[in-house]
């Protein structure tokens, strides 16, 4: 078994190393016809940067997608209708939150090199390899991640998904004082702040979906719980991704009342579940759910130090709830695999342990089985 999961490891690499070098023959190519004949600027538009976020975006997402398609617990093409839907969507999720990493991380590293070389230019061909370089290394990890993906990579691709959106949406914002109004103020414009910040929460919201999938995948062959609590669990998920998606579709300067009810019932959402946790999981760690309640503790200190108080503004209130809220989520989802995990692991023992007998009460497997089991 050793030998196998060896050599599972390997090929993947091997995969991810053909990729990549695929991507910086391609994005080199590319990038050598736009640049054309004159030196080109590091950042800003029509630099090198802009063609290195753009291209490892493309390349990003078709390796995810690469990468997805070879998982070996990815379901079969002849499950129904329904499993190759979520199968679709899920791929769809993380295709699209690698490709929104690397467009604004590239995008972000490339201008912090232009402030860091002032007035420094490249030529056709330095700005060529520097963006095949780029594509080879985004298209080498979007492979890895996904074609190893699990809950723990998925919350940790989450996190770094939505930091990297927010800021960036914070950075380019156009109305410097926009934290005076609220949060949502960042996604009310039409430049890249605000496409940034409403497209990070409609993509962080299918991801969430998606999360909701690979959590409780084993979760419900557990002893503890049942089918209709790991359901319900699931259920309130996604039922947070959707709302957290219909707050980036629903701009708060365009639909108002529908922005509002999206972010609202995302946190009622969140409460529920926390209150409902010990009897949905019984065998979630006790100190999850105390993190859980004091998590709620703090956004109903928040809302009540603004609301009669007014100690604060409304983009403070909404930045501690939102913060607790996928931090609590990604924790959710760590804790859970971490479930699946001991689940799976006392499985084998438990089949040690109890007696292989069957109906006629002799051995479960004839000793012709055994050997072949055991040769090399």
């Amino acid at each position: 078994m050793l030998a196998l999961r060896t050599h599972a490891a390997v090929t993947s690499e091997s995969r991810a190393l053909v990729v990549g070098s695929g991507s910086f023959v391609v994005l080199g190519v590319v990038a050598f016809l736009l640049v054309g004949r004159e030196p080109v600027a590091l950042s800003g538009r029509g630099s090198v940067g802009d063609i290195a976020a753009l291209g490892t975006a493309v390349l990003g997402a078709a390796a995810a997608v690469i990468g997805s398609l070879q998982r070996p617990d990815l379901e079969s093409s002849q499950a129904p209708a329904a499993g190759r839907t979520r199968n679709a969507v899920d791929i769809a999720a993380l295709a699209l939150a690698h490709a929104c990493i690397f467009l604004l991380g590239w995008l972000a590293l490339f201008s912090i090199f232009q402030r860091a070389f002032v007035g420094a230019v490249l030529y056709p061909l330095a700005g060529a390899i520097i963006v095949g370089t780029a594509g080879a290394i985004s298209s080498y990890i979007a492979y890895l991640s996904t074609v190893t993906m699990n809950a723990y990579r998925l919350a940790a691709l989450l996190a770094v998904f939505l930091v990297t959106g927010v800021l960036t949406s914070m950075l380019t914002a156009e109305n410097p004082q926009w934290w005076e109004e609220n949060l949502s103020a960042l996604g009310m414009s039409s430049d890249v702040s605000g496409v940034a910040f409403n497209f990070t929460l409609i993509v962080a919201g299918v991801v969430v979906t998606t999360l909701a999938g690979y959590s409780t995948r084993t979760l419900d062959a557990a002893a503890a719980s049942s089918r209709r609590r790991v359901r319900m669990l699931e259920g309130g998920i996604v039922l947070i991704g959707v709302l957290l998606a219909c707050v980036g579709l629903f701009p708060v300067d365009q639909q108002f009342w529908l922005h509002t009810a999206a972010a609202s019932g995302m946190v009622v959402v969140f409460g529920t579940l926390i209150v409902r946790m010990r009897s949905l999981v019984p065998t979630i760690p006790a100190a999850f759910n105390a993190l859980g309640l004091v998590f709620l503790a703090v956004i109903a200190f928040a809302v009540v130090m603004y609301f009669p108080f007014g100690y604060y503004n409304l983009t403070a209130v909404e930045l501690i709830a939102a913060s607790l809220v996928f931090a609590w989520l990604i924790v959710l989802i760590r804790n859970l695999a971490a479930v699946d995990a001991d689940h799976l692991d006392a499985a084998p023992q438990a089949r040690q342990e109890s007696p292989r007998t069957d109906t006629g009460g002799g051995p479960a497997s004839s000793p012709g089985l055994e050997r072949t089991a055991t040769e090399p």
